[in-house]
């Protein structure tokens, strides 16, 4: 073969792997969805799934239960950030970011009033909100009974039967579990580590929720050891969930556009918004009982 041809083939391989380039870390970039060439207004409601890629959604989901229903006192702190604290005062969520645009939640557990924190959750900015309302919420219902006689489970469980799969590669002295498509990655670390030191942040967790490139995460949740374990699983449920939520189109971050399934809701384009319910979101998904077995 010629030198020229030689090139002209070189390019044409090269032009190749640029257009079908990856996403995601382990994710093959795939065509736009066949409703995504329909023109949605970026208002009209529309139906997205994995929930792990439909973007944060509407806070209210995370916040009106904790107050509305199980008595949750909302505070601000001094650097004026939202507090919500549990009426035991064993319990914490704080917001880390204005209300009207994307929300970090910390949750903290405290073995008693005033003492130091016994474990800490992280959901980043970016986290759907269903994720976060599914671990708080089911904490919530948890603390009066101090998470006795709760169905626990094993995340592990759960992604092995929504079809995660153990990685090919992962770090040393961890245990990674991938979605399906690829686009997310349940961690797990392994050995002991000072529950202080997790807590405050200084060492990596034990559990960790990673969604897209695992070096340049779209976003990540973080649990230490001492997490109750129920409302993990919960929230484990709704992370792996393939199922649709109710997102406004111009909500849907525009770097999962390619590993989305978008649907129109009939009627939504040429329907006005109902003033009631700005969002137009659901409330969280229902969640399954998580099949009994050991922690991983």
């Amino acid at each position: 073969m010629s030198a020229a041809l030689r090139r002209r083939s070189a390019d044409r391989r090269t032009g190749s792997a640029r257009r079908s380039g990856t996403a995601v870390s382990g994710a093959r970039s795939r065509s736009p969805p066949t409703s995504r060439n329909i023109p949605v207004p970026s208002a009209a409601p529309v139906l997205v799934q994995p929930l792990r890629l439909a973007g944060p959604g509407d806070h209210r989901l995370v916040t009106d239960p904790l107050t509305a229903l199980h008595g949750w006192v909302r505070t601000r702190s001094p650097g004026g950030s939202a507090c919500f604290t549990s009426p035991c005062r064993t319990a914490a969520l704080t917001a880390d970011g204005p209300a009207d645009h994307l929300v970090a939640w910390t949750v903290h557990g405290y073995t008693a009033p005033g003492s130091e924190p016994l474990w800490r959750a992280a959901f980043g900015s970016g986290t759907p909100a269903e994720v976060t309302a599914a671990f708080t919420s089911t904490l919530a219902e948890d603390l009066p009974t101090r998470h006795r006689d709760r169905p626990h489970g094993s995340p592990a469980a759960v992604l092995s039967v929504h079809g995660w799969r153990p990685a090919d590669r992962t770090p040393r002295g961890f245990h990674d579990q991938v979605a399906p498509d690829g686009s997310a990655v349940y961690r797990h670390r392994l050995g002991h580590q000072p529950h202080d030191s997790e807590a405050a942040g200084l060492v990596p967790p034990t559990w960790s929720m990673i969604v897209g490139d695992r070096q340049h995460p779209s976003w990540q949740a973080e649990f230490t050891i001492g997490t109750p374990f129920h409302p993990l699983v919960n929230a484990v449920l709704a992370f792996s969930d393939p199922g649709p939520v109710r997102r406004r189109a111009g909500n849907i971050p525009v770097y999962h556009l390619t590993l989305v399934t978008v649907r129109q809701i009939a009627g939504s384009v040429r329907r006005r918004p109902a003033p009631a319910d700005p969002s137009g979101l659901t409330a969280p998904p229902a969640f399954r009982p998580a099949p009994a077995a050991r922690r991983r």
